[in-house]
């Protein structure tokens, strides 16, 4: 444990006063008891319960919320939202774009990440805290009800490393904003991602682990609707912002002209208090849902339309390889036929030579002999002529 970290009566930490350094280390801590706690819940909802749908195993889920025992159907429509999510956020490839994870979200944790709820849970600041090779550690500060006095969350950058690589046109400040519009994954120590977001997470292929999340929310979550919380909402928002592109594209020159493995120990990069002042002049503090939807609309009908000309491209490529494979069909038969013909030609042309050697002798010329064997094979002089050659 931390030394000299204070915690509530409760045994919540009080983060708020901690340095960056210290404030990470506590959720290093929170991290693990997170994950001992896990370990002994009861009652939850397997993957291998969600796969057998046993007797025994639905005795064992405890009653939904209305009091009722579930049912093989719950577990069979929970299989079917479980494989619509997977499919929805294509969970054959890592992370998920900032559009996906707006558009996805719900409108209340929206509403509390712009800090326009009115129910008291809206959250109002955020700051870059530091970065682990391709995953950004972020301070988000809780909400006035909360018993917490800060979250951490944790957004991998997907494309990071590509990008650090193959930065456009040399420019790593570029490279970041692209890096932080592209394919992110997530993470948050919030009850709300705990318990309703994180097996979505894991599931769409789009989580920051460890920790993974394999057991169903049947309670608090059982049709899988949103993407993140607003701790997460509002540390994604704010990655798309000048300020914090600065501070990050410093950090992946860095990454870039080190020697040593990319994603040691000593990759983690702890925010200066010069960097933190930069980082607090964010000014990209509210998500305009309507805007990034517009925009995911305009990228789902562009990769529609791209979709249908790759269908399209094939649909022509499988008529030119039909056609080739018929061109190839009837070449190969002329070929044979070829082969035959001038099989034929030089079994003729012996044929010709053993009849006018055996006519020499009688003072025939060869002119005599094209003529009388061409007599005897029934072909014309002409043509016996042509194959003699």
């Amino acid at each position: 444990m931390p030394a000299n970290t204070e915690r509530t009566a409760q045994g919540r930490y009080l983060t708020g006063g901690l340095d960056e350094k210290r404030f990470q280390r506590v959720f290093d801590v929170i991290q693990k008891q997170q994950a001992a706690n896990r370990r002994n819940a009861k009652r939850t909802l397997t993957s291998s319960a969600l796969t057998k749908k046993t007797a025994a195993d639905l005795a064992k889920l405890g009653s939904k919320e209305n009091g009722e025992p579930f049912t093989k159907d719950d577990l069979k429509r929970f299989e079917q939202e479980r494989n619509s999510h997977k499919k929805r956020f294509n969970a054959k490839t890592t992370g998920i774009t900032y559009h996906q994870l707006v558009s996805g979200s719900r409108e209340i944790d929206i509403k509390r990440a712009n800090n326009q709820s009115d129910d008291g849970r809206g959250i109002t600041k955020a700051n870059l805290s530091g970065i682990r090779a391709n995953t950004v550690l972020i301070r988000v500060k809780a909400s006035s009800k909360s018993v917490h006095e800060n979250h951490l969350v944790k957004i991998r950058l997907d494309e990071w490393d590509d990008l650090l690589n193959d930065p456009p046109a040399g420019n790593y400040k570029q490279a970041v904003k692209e890096a932080c519009r592209g394919r992110i994954s997530i993470d948050c120590d919030c009850g709300r991602h705990q318990y309703w977001y994180r097996y979505l997470a894991t599931m769409g292929n789009y989580c920051v682990a460890p920790p993974k999340e394999f057991s169903y929310p049947k309670i608090r979550n059982p049709e899988l609707k949103g993407v993140a919380c607003k701790h997460v909402l509002k540390a994604a928002v704010m990655l798309q912002s000048v300020a914090w592109h600065g501070v990050l594209a410093r950090q992946m020159e860095v990454q870039a002209s080190k020697i040593g493995y990319a994603d040691d120990r000593k990759s983690k990069h702890v925010l200066t208090a010069s960097e933190l002042k930069e980082a607090s002049k964010n000014r990209s503090t509210k998500i305009n849902s309507a805007k990034v939807q517009a925009e995911y609309r305009k990228y789902k009908k562009a990769q529609a339309g791209l979709a249908k000309k790759l269908t399209s491209g094939k649909k022509e490529i499988e008529k030119l390889r039909k056609q080739a494979n018929k061109i190839r069909k009837q070449a190969n038969t002329i070929k044979k036929k070829d082969q035959e013909l001038t099989k034929m030609r030089d079994m003729l042309r012996m044929s010709f030579t053993m009849f006018h050697d055996m006519r020499v002798a009688g003072g025939s010329t060869k002119a005599d002999s094209i003529k009388a064997f061409a007599k005897k094979m029934n072909v014309s002089e002409s043509k016996l002529k042509q194959v003699l050659k």
